[in-house]
């Protein structure tokens, strides 16, 4: 997706539009067949191409990366 497509979405300021986008991430993150050991090494794969991972991981669960590994240990 493009940032300004991103942008777009931004600026349209939609609570209702925010709130139905994270339920269906969640419900896709839920209904996926994927094992847990291949989500979490993808994750790990894309974190190590992005600057900002932890801005997602915050995003996501209110921890960063480096917090969830050491609650994971």
């Amino acid at each position: 997706m493009e940032k300004e497509q991103i942008q777009a979405i931004l600026d349209i300021d939609s609570e209702e539009f925010l709130e139905k986008f994270f339920e269906t991430l969640l419900n896709e993150i839920n209904s996926d067949e994927e094992p847990y050991y291949k989500k979490s090494r993808q994750l790990l794969l894309a974190s190590l191409n992005n600057e900002h991972a932890d801005d997602f991981f915050i995003a996501i669960c209110g921890w960063s990366l480096e917090s969830l590994v050491n609650k994971t240990n």
